[in-house]
C-alpha cells in the first residue's frame, strides 16, 4: 500500500494485471483490428532513482513516482527530462516496470536518448502514460516470447508477470552480437532463454526465427514479439504458417503518442491505415501482415 494526498492506494500486483487483461471487455478488437487494454493515462513528474548501463549503449532508467505508474506489458510512455527546449519533443519507450518505481530501457542513438542515458540520480523526468494497448496474456497455454534489440523491454515485463501465474515461457532473444543483449539476466530468472546472434558470438548463429519454427508446432502455443519491423513480420509469418496466434508490438517514430501527429501510420493489407500509438502498439499479426491467425 502507498498513500497519495492522505488516501491509501493499493498498487496492483502482477496477478491483478493478468486477470484484468483476460476480461472479455479487454479482448475486443478495435475497428482497425488492434487489441485494446485499459489503464488510466497520467502525466507524472518523477525523479530519477538510478541509471544503470545494462549493456554497451543501453541504459535502464528507474524513476520514482509519487503516484504509481499504471501500465501493462506492451504499453508505452512518452518521456523527457528537464533539459530545456532542445530537443523539444519527448521520446516513446515501452514500459519495463510499472508501479511506484517505473522503468524504461533506452538505447543511446541520438541527442534525446543521449541526454536520457546521461541523467543523474535526483534529476526530474516527465512521464506521460501509459499509452497505447498492451499484450493479452495467454489463458494457460505455453507462451513463446520473441525479442530483438530494445524490443526486449515489454517482453521482460510480460515474462515477469506470466512467471508469477505459472505459464510456461520460452524466451527467444535475437541480437547482432553478444553485446546487444540487455536485461539478459532478468530473463534467465523467469524463463527458458534461447539466444541467437548474427555473428555467432553467443548462442545459436543466425536469425531468431530459425529456432521459432520448432516451437510453434503445438497450436495452443501463443507467440508474443517486439523488435525491428522486418523481424516482426518474419515472426508473424512463421506463427501464422503454423496456425498459432501471434501478437506483435510495433516500433515506430512518434511525436505525440496520442494520435495527433499521425507520424506512426502503418498501412494494413487492405490498404487502410492504422496508428501505432493509439491502435497499437500491440496488434494481432494477421491484421498487420495478412493471414488467418
Amino acid at each position: 500500500m502507498t498513500r497519495h494526498f492522505g488516501k491509501p492506494i493499493r498498487i496492483p500486483t502482477p496477478s491483478d494485471f493478468v486477470q484484468n487483461l483476460r476480461g472479455a471487455e479487454n479482448r475486443l478488437p478495435t475497428a482497425r483490428g488492434a487489441i485494446t487494454t485499459s489503464c488510466m493515462k497520467q502525466y507524472l513528474k518523477t525523479t530519477i532513482q538510478s541509471v544503470e548501463e545494462v549493456a554497451p549503449g543501453y541504459s535502464l532508467l528507474s524513476f520514482i513516482c509519487d503516484t504509481p505508474l499504471q501500465g501493462t506489458p506492451g504499453q508505452f510512455v512518452m518521456i523527457r527530462g528537464n533539459w530545456g527546449a532542445n530537443p523539444v519533443l519527448p521520446r516513446a519507450f515501452s514500459i519495463v516496470q510499472s508501479g511506484s518505481v517505473g522503468q524504461v530501457l533506452v538505447r543511446d542513438v541520438g541527442p534525446g536518448t543521449y541526454l536520457l542515458c546521461n541523467m543523474h540520480v535526483g534529476d526530474e523526468l516527465y512521464v506521460l502514460g501509459p499509452l497505447g494497448n498492451g499484450f493479452i496474456p495467454p489463458e494457460g497455454e505455453a507462451a513463446v516470447l520473441v525479442a530483438g534489440g530494445v524490443g526486449v523491454a515489454p517482453l521482460v515485463f510480460l515474462a515477469e508477470l506470466l512467471a508469477e501465474t505459472g505459464v510456461p515461457i520460452t524466451f527467444l532473444y535475437g541480437a547482432r552480437t553478444q553485446y546487444d543483449l540487455p536485461l539478459r539476466e532478468r530473463i534467465e530468472k523467469v524463463a527458458k532463454l534461447v539466444i541467437t546472434t548474427e555473428d555467432g558470438s553467443v548462442g545459436h548463429k543466425g536469425l531468431v526465427t530459425e529456432p521459432l519454427v520448432d516451437m510453434v508446432k503445438d497450436s495452443r502455443t501463443r507467440v508474443y514479439s517486439c523488435g525491428p519491423n522486418p523481424m516482426l513480420e518474419a515472426v508473424g509469418k512463421v506463427a501464422m504458417a503454423a496456425g498459432v496466434e501471434c501478437q506483435v508490438a510495433l516500433e515506430s517514430p512518434m511525436a505525440c503518442g496520442m494520435g495527433t501527429c499521425k507520424g506512426c501510420a502503418v498501412v494494413k493489407p487492405d490498404g487502410t491505415f492504422t496508428y501505432v500509438c493509439t491502435d497499437g502498439p500491440v496488434f494481432v499479426a494477421a491484421n498487420i501482415y495478412g493471414g488467418e491467425k
